[in-house]
């Protein structure tokens, strides 16, 4: 079973499409990268797998007590305690 997949996942700013029926798994043991140009939604992507925002249609699911979480790369306020704890 995939840890994590998205099914038909389509996302746009206004006139600006940036998914449309986008569809992968990720399965155990696979390494994966995510490249593109600056403004692509590599990043809006991501934070859709994690639940951190909604897409315009499709679908995400993940394994029974798989979690997926999203790390920004510009963290412009750090929590309490280490940053490992934080990571």
């Amino acid at each position: 079973m995939a840890l994590c997949a998205a099914e038909k996942l389509s996302l746009s700013f206004g006139k600006k499409i940036v998914l449309v029926d986008a569809t992968f798994s990720l399965e155990p043991g696979e390494r994966v990268g995510l490249i593109g140009p600056n403004g692509s939604g590599k990043s809006t992507l991501l934070r859709i797998m994690a639940g951190q925002r909604d897409s315009d249609g499709g679908r995400v699911s993940s394994a029974r007590g798989a979690k997926i979480a999203y790390l920004p790369q510009d963290i412009t306020e750090l929590p309490p305690g280490s940053l490992l704890e934080s990571v």
